[in-house]
């Protein structure tokens, strides 16, 4: 009896366990790219499909959607870091290529309001 309510504690365990994104890039330095002009519009240019793609951001746009359409509840607390970083960067310093950003990626106007209140804290 006591073996198979050990089972099913880990096999509910298991069912509940989230799997998170990749972690190759959470630790880049996302101030530095908000910080800097060039950088910022090398990375949005990426999202947007208006510009080339460096691995690093090639890797974080795989994951832009589905991030924003789930609240981001596959992201560690650095990607939560990152996105939080970036969007209120973007927000501030180019507020029409954030409306572009946020049209591509929410354009129903259904998740980036939960995405935000996600990661608002890191």
């Amino acid at each position: 009896m006591k073996i198979i309510l050990l089972l099913l504690v880990v096999g509910a365990a298991s069912v509940h366990s989230i799997e998170y994104y990749s972690t190759a890039d959470d630790y880049m330095d996302m101030e530095g790219v908000v910080r800097d002009p060039a950088k910022l519009k090398a990375m949005t240019d990426c999202f947007l499909d208006s510009g080339p793609c460096d691995p690093i951001a090639q890797s974080i746009k795989l994951i832009v959607a589905d991030s924003i359409a789930r609240g981001c509840d596959r992201c560690n607390d650095a990607q939560k870091h990152l996105a939080n970083t970036f969007c209120r960067g973007l927000f501030w310093k180019q507020p029409l290529v954030y409306k572009n950003f946020v049209n591509k990626f929410d354009p129903q106007g259904n998740f980036m309001a939960n995405f935000m209140e996600a990661v608002k804290d890191y």
